[in-house]
Order: C-alpha cells, then sequence, then structure tokens
C-alpha cells in the first residue's frame, strides 16, 4: 500500500545521491539499448555428433518425445570479462506436448542452472484427445553452424518464434535470447500484447524496455511494478495469434526494437524454458495458456459486488458509519474492506482493541454477515522483530522453526545487540516496513504454510472476515536491503506524521550525478508528473560498447507516502552504510538445492550448480524502477537465502505467487465448502488459480482511469480474469467529475472496489448527491448483469475464455481494432466506451461489424454491415452516462427487478428470477448461456443453461456444466438428455426481451433509434410460451420428439412496440416461471410477427 501527497512541491528522483541504489560498482556494466544490433551476443552451432539437418527440412518431432540438439560454441559474446565465461557447450530440447504446445529449454549442458519447480508453478499437460497428434507447428534449424531455430505454423508458414543471425548468450548471470516479430515482409506494424507488470498502453510500444522484477511502487508508467508475467499473444496481419511464454522467475528485460522487427530477452540467470502455444485465435492462445498454468479460479458470488475501502478506517465506528451512510443514500455495498488500520501497531494477526473493541469487532461481523454482507481485511507478510520473547507469538514461533528468510553473515558486520557470528552464519533477513524492523515468512519452508494457517485461523476466529487483501508482497521494505543495523531505539512503526507533509528536502532539489545509467539513445518513459532536468556524460560507467552514457534526472513526481519514508530510510543510512553491509560475495545458485519436491526436500544434482559471483551486483543491470536501481532497492536483498539454500536473487519474483498459494490453503482449510477469496498485489506465472488482482496505487488522474482498461486487458492474457483498479485513484485527490466517470468505468470491472489515501479526502460515492445518483444507477446496471457476469466467470474457470476482451478479439485481422485500448468487451459482446477526458461529453467510439444496441434502452443505435470493416461513431455521454452496447446475436442473462427497485446486495440478484435479454442480429438469431450454483467450492449442483434464438424461436435448455466444455457448434441443434440428470437445477424465468424484432434492413451508421418497419406488427395473442417435457427414452431434438405444454394465456403477458422494436414476454406467476432441469423453455413468435 503506497499513497500520494497533496503537495504540489516537487521532488528529484527517488534515487538521491547517497542512495545505495545507484553506487554502481566499476565492474557493473549497462548494455546499451541497442536489440537491433546483436554483434555481442555469442553464438553457438548445432555439434557434430547431432542429427544431420536440411535447411527446409522440419526436425522431427514426434509427441511427448523430447528432441534434443547439443550445440557447442560457435563464437563468443564480446562482453566485459565481468560478464563470465559462455558455456562451451549446451542442450537443446524441443518437446511437442499437444498440437498447440511446443515446449523448447535451453541448458547449459555442464551446469545446473535454476528453474522454477513444477511444485510452485506447475506445467499442467495438455488435455489429451486420444487421437495422434497433428502438430500445428514445425520446428527448423535453418543454419546448421549458427543458433537458427525457427518455428513455424504448418498450415501457413507464418514465423511464430526465432530467426537467423541473432546469436544466443548463456552465461550464468546474463542470458540473452532474440526472436523477429512482426510481418516477415516489413512495412506492416508489430501487434504484441502482454509482458508486464506495468502501466502503459496495451499494445507493446516500439523500442521500449519492459522489466520484470517485483517491487513496491506506486502505479507511474513504464516503471516495473509488482508482478511477473514474461508471456506475451502477438497477432500476425493475417489475423491469427499465438503465445509465447518464457517460464523464468529471475530479474530481466525485454527489449522491443525501434522498428518493431526483434524481441529481446536479457535475463539474469536461470536458463531458458519457453513455451510456444499456436492458437489460432487469440481466444485460444489464452484458453492454452492456462491450461499450461492453470486456470484462473471461480470467485465467489459475494465478491463480484461493490467493496469500499480507505486507508483511514483508524475505528470500529468509522467503519460502521461508512456501512450506515450507504444504506441511508441506498446504495449498494457488499463488502467492506480494513486496510492496516484495524492492526496493534502494525503487526500482522493483531488487532488493536482500543480502536477496534473486540467483542463490538466480532459482533459487527455478525451483523454484516446477517446483512448478507461481507467483511475483508489486509494481511502483509512482514512479521514485526521482537527483541525478547513472549511478547509477539508469530515471530516467537517462525525464530523457533527458522521459518524466516535467511541472509549470511559477512565479513566484518557489527551488531548493535552485542550478539556474536561469524562471516557465512546464516540469520534472519530484516526488512523495513509499517511496524518497524520485520521478517518475512519463507515460503520454500515445508512447515511455512502450516504456519501461515495456524495465525490465520486464530485471528479467523476472533473476527470471521469472508476474504483476506494480501498487500507489500514483493516482498516491499522501506529499507534497501537488510536493516539489521539499524538501533533498537529506532526501531518503531511508521506514523502518519512521517508522510504527513511529503516536502522534500532543501538538499533533494540539487541535482544528482548518478540519479540515473541511460544509454544514449535508449527511449525511458515520460511520467505525467516527471519533468527533465539535466543531462550529463560519463562517470566511469561505459557501457559493452564502450560508448557514452547519458547521466540523467528526469523522474520528478508527487511522492507517496512510502517513498517518503524510504527516502529518508536511505539519507539516514548512508552514513552506517559500510559498516552493516560487505564487499560483493560469491554465491551458489538455486541451482544447488535445486529442485524441490513437493515436501521441500532437496533433490540430487547430476551436474555441479551454477555459482553466481555477486547476486548483489550482476554484471548487466536491469532497468529496475526505470533508473537502473540496484536490485535490493526496498525489498529483499538478491543474496538472501530461502530453505534449501534457494537465492531470493532467482526466486524473488516468486514472493506474492507462493504467499498467495499460502493463503488460499488457509481459506480453503478454514471453510471447506466455499471458494476462497484471496486479493494479491503480486503475482506471478499461474497465479490466477489462486488469486484475485487489483492494479496496485494507482492515482485520481484520468490517465490513470485509461490505463486501467490496458492493466485488466492484459491480467485477462495473464491468467487473472478478476481484476480492476481503485475506482477514483488511491493517491491525489479527486474530482467529482472524475469520481462519476470512474465509477461508471468500475461498474464493468471484473472486480470493483473504491479506495483511497488516508492523506486525500475521502471519495465515497455518497460524498455528493450527483456521484452518489449516477454510482447507484450504474451498480444497479452491474447487478441486474451479475448472472452474465458469474457465467463469464464459470468459462474461464472452466475453459480459459477471457472475461473482458480487446475489440480485436471479434475480428484480428481489422488493423485499427489492434490500436484501440480506450474501449473494451465484457464476455465478447458487451462493448464498454468510456469517457476518459474531463468535460467530455461525446465518445468517438469504434464498433466492429454487426448491430449494437444500447444497453440502457434496448434500442439499436449503431449498424455496421458484415462484410465491411470497423468503424467510429460519435456517441453522446453526458456526464450521467457511460456508452454501453449489446452486440446483435447474443443473449445476456439479467436479474429481474420486477419484484424490486434495485438489488443492494449480490445475494438479493443470486436469488432473483431470471430476465432474458435477446439482442437479435441481422438474421433474426442469438446465443448465450447462463451458469448458475450454489455458490459452494464444489459445486456440485452447477448447471448451465444454453440459450438459442432462431428466427421466431427461442429456446433455453439446461445440463450439468460439467458435461459442457466450450461453445456449441453455431448452427448445432440442442440434444435433450434422457430425464433430469441429477444435481441440475430448475431455473425460474420472470421476464423475456426481445430486441430488434420486426426491424427494416438497417442503412449502416448511427442508426440512434432504429424503430420496427412500417409493415411490420406483432400479434401478441399468437406469442407462445410452452415447457418442452423431454422425452422418457432414448434422444430427441427440440424439433421432434417432444411433448409441449403450452403456459396459460393468463399467465404471460406479452408487450410489443414498434417505436423501440422490442418485444417483451413477462411471466405473471411470483417468483418467475420455473424451468426444471428435465425441461426446456420455448417461446414462439414466429407466426405472430407479420412483415
Amino acid at each position: 500500500m503506497t499513497a500520494s501527497t497533496d503537495t504540489k512541491s516537487k521532488s528529484k528522483s527517488k534515487s538521491n545521491s547517497n542512495s545505495n541504489s545507484n553506487n554502481i560498482s566499476n565492474s557493473t556494466r549497462v548494455l546499451s539499448y541497442a536489440p537491433t544490433d546483436l554483434t555481442h551476443a555469442a553464438d553457438y552451432r548445432i555439434a557434430q555428433e547431432s542429427p544431420s539437418l536440411l535447411h527446409d527440412t522440419p526436425l522431427p518431432l514426434k509427441p511427448h518425445t523430447p528432441q534434443v540438439l547439443n550445440l557447442e560454441l560457435a563464437r563468443p559474446a564480446t562482453l566485459p570479462r565481468s560478464f563470465g565465461p559462455d558455456p562451451s557447450r549446451l542442450s537443446f530440447t524441443l518437446t511437442a506436448q499437444s498440437p498447440s504446445r511446443l515446449c523448447i529449454e535451453i541448458e547449459n549442458a555442464e551446469k545446473t542452472p535454476w528453474r522454477v519447480p513444477d511444485s510452485i508453478v506447475p506445467r499442467y499437460p495438455a488435455t489429451s484427445t486420444g487421437e495422434p497428434l497433428d502438430l500445428q507447428y514445425s520446428a527448423y534449424w535453418t543454419d546448421r553452424d549458427s543458433f537458427s531455430p525457427e518455428i513455424r505454423r504448418a498450415s501457413t508458414g507464418e514465423r511464430l518464434f526465432g530467426g537467423q543471425g541473432m546469436g544466443l548468450t548463456m552465461k550464468d548471470q546474463f542470458l540473452e535470447l532474440s526472436t523477429r516479430v512482426g510481418p516477415e515482409q516489413g512495412g506492416g506494424e508489430t501487434h504484441l500484447f502482454g509482458l508486464g507488470e506495468n502501466v502503459g498502453r496495451f499494445r507493446r510500444q516500439l523500442g521500449t524496455v519492459t522489466t520484470l522484477w517485483a517491487r513496491d511502487c506506486p502505479c507511474n508508467e513504464g516503471d516495473n511494478l509488482y508482478g511477473s508475467h514474461p508471456f506475451y499473444l502477438e497477432v500476425l496481419p493475417s489475423g491469427k495469434a499465438h503465445g509465447v511464454l518464457l517460464m523464468s522467475s529471475n530479474g530481466m528485460d525485454i527489449l522491443l526494437s525501434p522498428n518493431g522487427d526483434t524481441l529481446t530477452y536479457r535475463v539474469i540467470g536461470g536458463s531458458i524454458e519457453l513455451y510456444i502455444l499456436t492458437g489460432p485465435t487469440p481466444q485460444s492462445v489464452v484458453q492454452q495458456y492456462t491450461e499450461l498454468i492453470g486456470r484462473p479460479c471461480m470467485p465467489p458470488f459475494w465478491s463480484l459486488g461493490m467493496g469500499q475501502c480507505r486507508w483511514g478506517y483508524d475505528t470500529l465506528d468509522k467503519v460502521k458509519t461508512v456501512v450506515a451512510e450507504y444504506q441511508k443514500h441506498n446504495l449498494p455495498l457488499e463488502s467492506i474492506w480494513i486496510d492496516i488500520d484495524y492492526m496493534d501497531e502494525y503487526k500482522c494477526f493483531t488487532i488493536d482493541e482500543d480502536r477496534f473493541p473486540l467483542k463490538e469487532f466480532a459482533a459487527f461481523v455478525k451483523e454484516l454477515r446477517a446483512q448478507d454482507q461481507h467483511l475483508v481485511m489486509i494481511l502483509d507478510p512482514g512479521i514485526k522483530l521482537q527483541y525478547q520473547s513472549g511478547l509477539y507469538e508469530p515471530y516467537d514461533e517462525g525464530v523457533a522453526n527458522n521459518l524466516f528468510i535467511k541472509r549470511r553473515i559477512k565479513e566484518g558486520e557489527e551488531f548493535s545487540d552485542g550478539k556474536k557470528h561469524s562471516a557465512g552464519d546464516l540469520v534472519d533477513f530484516v526488512g523495513k516496513v509499517w511496524p518497524g524492523k520485520t521478517t518475512f515468512p519463507d515460503w520454500f519452508h515445508p512447515e511455512a504454510q502450516s504456519y501461515w494457517i495456524k495465525y490465520i485461523s486464530e485471528w479467523y476466529r476472533k473476527v470471521p472476515f469472508s476474504g483476506l487483501w494480501i498487500d507489500m508482497n514483493e516482498n516491499a521494505s522501506f529499507h534497501d536491503g537488510d536493516c539489521s543495523h539499524i538501533e533498537s531505539s529506532e526501531d518503531r512503526p511508521v506514523q502518519l506524521s512521517d508522510f504527513s507533509a511529503a516536502e522534500p528536502r532543501d538538499d533533494e532539489n540539487e541535482e544528482s550525478e548518478t540519479v540515473m545509467v541511460q544509454p544514449q539513445h535508449q527511449q525511458q518513459p515520460q511520467h505525467e508528473h516527471a519533468k527533465s532536468t539535466t543531462t550529463k556524460t560519463g562517470n566511469g560507467l561505459d557501457d559493452f560498447n564502450d560508448e557514452k552514457v547519458h547521466v540523467q534526472s528526469n523522474r520528478v513526481h508527487h511522492l507517496q507516502p512510502k517513498d517518503v519514508i524510504a527516502m529518508e530510510e536511505r539519507i539516514h543510512d548512508h552514513d552506517i552504510q559500510s559498516r552493516a553491509h560487505g564487499t560483493a560475495s560469491v554465491a551458489q545458485s538455486s541451482a544447488q538445492v535445486a529442485k524441490p519436491n513437493q515436501a521441500g526436500m532437496v533433490l540430487a544434482q547430476e551436474k555441479p550448480p551454477v555459482v553466481y559471483r555477486d547476486p548483489n551486483h550482476p554484471p548487466y543491470r536491469i532497468n529496475n524502477n526505470s533508473e537502473y536501481a540496484d536490485l535490493e532497492y526496498r525489498t529483499v536483498s538478491a543474496d538472501a537465502i530461502h530453505h534449501g539454500g534457494v537465492l531470493e536473487y532467482d526466486a524473488h519474483n516468486l514472493s506474492g505467487h507462493m504467499e498467495g498459494i499460502a493463503t488460499y490453503s488457509a481459506l480453503r482449510e478454514l471453510e471447506p465448502s466455499k471458494k476462497p477469496f484471496v486479493l494479491s498485489r503480486s503475482t506471478f506465472v499461474g497465479s490466477g488459480q489462486y488469486v484475485v488482482k487489483w492494479l496496485g496505487d494507482n492515482w485520481s488522474r484520468y490517465s490513470d482511469m485509461r490505463d486501467s482498461i490496458a492493466g485488466l486487458l492484459n491480467f485477462q492474457l495473464f491468467g487473472i480474469s478478476m481484476v480492476g483498479a481503485d475506482v477514483g485513484g488511491f493517491g491525489d485527490t479527486a474530482s467529482e467529475e472524475l469520481l462519476i466517470r470512474w465509477h461508471q468505468l468500475g461498474a464493468f470491472y471484473p472486480f470493483v472496489r473504491n479506495h483511497n489515501c488516508i492523506i486525500n479526502p475521502p471519495q465515497e460515492p455518497y460524498t455528493s448527491t450527483a456521484l452518489s445518483a449516477v454510482t447507484r444507477a450504474y451498480l444497479d446496471v452491474r447487478y441486474r448483469l451479475l448472472p452474465f457476469w458469474y457465467t463469464l466467470f464459470y468459462r474461464s474457470h472452466h475453459d480459459g475464455q477471457m472475461v473482458c476482451s480487446p475489440l480485436w478479439i471479434l475480428s484480428p485481422s481489422d488493423k485499427s481494432l489492434l490500436k484501440i485500448d480506450d474501449q473494451f468487451l465484457v464476455g465478447t459482446c458487451v462493448l464498454v466506451s468510456p469517457a476518459l477526458e474531463p468535460e467530455q461529453l461525446t465518445v468517438k467510439a469504434r464498433f466492429p461489424p454487426g448491430r449494437w444496441y444500447d444497453l440502457h434502452s434496448g434500442f439499436l443505435e449503431v449498424f455496421v454491415q458484415a462484410d465491411h470493416t470497423s468503424r467510429i461513431f460519435e456517441i453522446e455521454a453526458p456526464l450521467s452516462k457511460i456508452p454501453v452496447h449489446v452486440r446483435g446475436g447474443h443473449i445476456l442473462p439479467r436479474a429481474s427487478t420486477r419484484s424490486q427497485s434495485m438489488f443492494l446486495t449480490t445475494t438479493e440478484a443470486r436469488k432473483a428470477p431470471l430476465e432474458v435479454v435477446v439482442a437479435l442480429d441481422e438474421l433474426g438469431r442469438a446465443r448465450g448461456e447462463y451458469y448458475h450454483d450454489d455458490d459452494s467450492f464444489r459445486a456440485l449442483d452447477g448447471t448451465l443453461v444454453k440459450m438459442r434464438a432462431r428466427p421466431g424461436v427461442l429456446t433455453l435448455t439446461s445440463t450439468r456444466a460439467t458435461e459442457c466444455s466450450g461453445e456449441d457448434q453455431e448452427d448445432q441443434e440442442e440434444s435433450v438428455p434422457f430425464s433430469q440428470p441429477p444435481g441440475v437445477r430448475s431455473s425460474f424465468v420472470s421476464v423475456v426481451m426481445i430486441w430488434g424484432v420486426g426491424l427494416d434492413k438497417a442503412v449502416e451508421g448511427l442508426v440512434k433509434r432504429a424503430r420496427a418497419g412500417s409493415s411490420s406488427k406483432v400479434d401478441a395473442h399468437l406469442v407462445r410460451v410452452s415447457i418442452v417435457r423431454r422425452p422418457e427414452t432414448g434422444t430427441a431434438t427440440l424439433q421432434h420428439q417432444r411433448d409441449l405444454r403450452a403456459v396459460p394465456r393468463d399467465e404471460v403477458k406479452v408487450t410489443w412496440s414498434a417505436e423501440t422494436a422490442q418485444l417483451q414476454i413477462e411471466m405473471k406467476t411470483a417468483g418467475g416461471l420455473e424451468v426444471r432441469g428435465d425441461e426446456a423453455l420455448e417461446v414462439d413468435w414466429a407466426d405472430a410477427l407479420m412483415a
């Protein structure tokens, strides 16, 4: 949790001249940003003992059988000696794991490097079809005397990965691998998506660096943020897509060349483990990716509702007041969130009983649950260090059982507590977070899970929360590296006065000569708060090409509270840093322990492990914090040691992921029948199986609101489907207009929560009349759509489909769509086009082909011919409205509000009967589905209702959800099972709304409000509603052998409007018309429509 200040003063870069993060040793080099110039790279050729290969002949891949090529060094890298030697031999292994998945592994043949353990990130096997693999890719080696693998699509020959003449470097602490991207013939644009976590445009911008090294920071454009996801999806000019994952937890830079033809990985350790996924549709790429890394978790239904949080609810009375104000203003509130305010001096698993009296707190939670509302509490990983035992049990037990991350004592190190240690001894690594000096749980320790479960369980018994919010889990620290040397007299919890003013010190306004090391031609991301200052050349740091290097200070922006604390820490620590930290150390990589099994035991290695010369200062500096900061910048030192000898250097990016697994497992054990809810800031490949995600400490700015769209789309690619940004922004002061626009947009985030910082004004939706009215209206829209949302999450969990999608998923070959990241789709049919600028009253929105109905009114508003590309139309967007459209040809399940004005909880929406919205396409067809269950973890009664409309007829049929996979063929008739399967739930239908009935053939363009044709008319008496009983034996379709039972006309109300071209069928039965699992519902208006 970080926060901004409201001060208008500026500060210079986070790293000042006293900062440890830029005391760069002479042995360290910064490689120039020149991915098009790869002449420095080493090169490898195929060894003589490997099979002979022909240039134009694919490698002989056999399903599930590794194809190994032995490589020998052909040309050493032209890098400084500090980078170490090139391995003389490499092993190159290809494994065809499925028709659409190819694995490539490249390793030093003489040493064992670090590899992400399968026990932490399983590589799941592809679904077996029982048929021989018909590979969708071919692998080639184009030049036996050079490193030149190429992977191509078998059907078209399109290049998916690789290329000739780029070399390969595989040093112990510097791996460099490049691939050609973009059109092979040149002249076109490169459309690359993914690679994160950072803030910026959805499509990767040319000439930029994406750095992966998890860290605590506010959301500034271009900076490496909280998670690490080395996965990208590329859309080629043909519209076909493929994906590439580099399974690595080591720090890295990923460089996209200025002309967009080359992507280069620069990784500071480990090995190469690549997965190439052939698609060919963008949706299928994401499905193949989540099949590999694990499907996204199924969220509890309640978590789809509105959440309210603020750092600053520091008493129970304040929390109660917020809940009461929501009720007073008739605003839906599903969950109240409490930040670190509830803790006793910010210690984990504690409650300050002066401000949160325990009995009253527990009674309040009980009252919340009685109102179908929920409590979510924050939990940080840092465990407060104590100077005597018996004061804080979580610390005592962690020390007693060696459950904390360790470090080695350095030569000459002194301890203020008088303890005697020898160089090389292992002691607990000490950071500094909210409570003061802290230790961090070692998730690699086999007992860490039971430790975490124990204290979460004890905490839960005091206050039965519904979910947990894990923050600061990068791991974050306000101190760079270990801070054991801090005197106990100076060890205290953070206080508001530490950062309330956030004014820069006088000496911070002076220029720094070592702020950032930046090659001449590297493009540096510009932040909204940034102002360029001076540029200097030289400072004794030459890059590997001996070019001059620029040293700039161009990162001045508002400070967040933690920035102020961390800056003060570095200034205070400068004079004693040399006493606390020794010189560079030599450390074995994590491969020595190497690949721990499920029990955490060490497995023997056949080859010696890789040895890192200096984990804290590798020869290649990744662009950490956009200023080449040290790896330990505001986090754990890279030479810290985990159980079994795993180095932080290798495992740093796994910290948040592993805490997510531990927390998810703890909640599973607490309430086995319920789906856990864990919101995490730091994530890694596969985290979506366990946690949901918010986008971190954003700012109250229009640009951040826009960037949130790219953020939520990126995490759909990463396999974390439930994601959202802090509505209104976390830092700065939000205007009323910005809050209105953001609450409109937030109603269409997969995860919606209002949250802001203690030093900024409150921004709850009831703080102004206009904001309250708009928020109420759009939360009503959201809650009515909850059946649709829940169905999307089911598809994501079951099949890996995206919950929100970029527009180009509808037409990937449409180049104009590939640039859009200020609009998005919920599912594939609800188009959200927000106003993202101040005083904006219209939106220039792009619409793919088809009919587009206004979600609010059901009117046909836009029509684009099917054989045309997308078009831009200017849509009215007054402050009270966000343009949202439904694509023709789709059916939405909504919760019916017929019996009440609006829903205030998700429970009310879940229990409400169904409203079926049918948006007809030009051919009078539509399709959709509706998933519902008992909201339990196993959901044995999960039921999927298939909804299909053909001209004049709508049918709804149910089946067990586990029996359905993916979408049916477009025109395939429903097959009716013998009888109601056990556990299939009844559905209750209250209203059927059919949009676009009797429309004349529309002229392409902005229709605004299309009415039915002048000759069209619906005779309400001829509309038939029937229950289709399924036959007791055999199988039949709804077209043939069946038993129809007409619903009596006096139980149905039919309304037709030529003005709106809408037909409404309302079931008069209280609670809706029941459709059992062995029945189907049929609505027939074919004979009633007279054209």
